[in-house]
């Protein structure tokens, strides 16, 4: 089992496989999330037509983990969880909220990184019709797991 598939196991997210021309695994999840690695997702993103454009966004960032001290307990970043979302719900909403509320220098708790997080997701939308409080409830929990799988929540 692969990091992404261990992270979604232990978030109790409902998944399965998205049957896709991925040569790498991609999960959807039961409010429509593809979640797969980096890697996987960016690839996917350029070869299906639908998907043109979106963004692989990591569902914890890589700078958020090297705030918090653990960036070396996880896999290298292109192997790490992510979500594709439409461009502008990425930049414009996610980044642009996580960057407000957890500015890039500024030292922070996990506890405090967890609400920047809560208020990021809680504008998404319902981008892939599984309804706007599923899709954030599901990025939570991963977001929540992925801090457990190093002892911090």
């Amino acid at each position: 089992m692969d990091f992404v598939e261990s992270i979604l196991k232990e978030s109790r997210v409902r998944y399965r496989e998205y049957r896709c021309n991925s040569t790498s695994p991609i999960w959807l999840t039961s409010a429509n999330q593809l979640m797969a690695s980096y890697t996987a997702l960016t690839r996917f993103a350029l070869i299906d037509r639908h998907y043109t454009g979106w963004h692989a966004h990591h569902v914890v960032e890589a700078q958020d983990l090297e705030r918090l001290g653990v960036v070396d307990k996880f896999p290298k970043y292109e192997e790490q969880l992510t979500v594709l979302l439409p461009q502008a719900a990425h930049i414009a909403r996610v980044n642009s909220v996580l960057r407000n509320q957890a500015p890039m220098n500024a030292v922070m708790t996990m506890g405090d990184l967890l609400i920047a997080y809560a208020a990021a997701y809680a504008l998404m939308g319902n981008y892939s019709g599984g309804g706007e409080q599923k899709i954030r409830a599901e990025l939570m929990a991963i977001a929540r797991a992925i801090l457990r799988r190093v002892g911090l929540e």
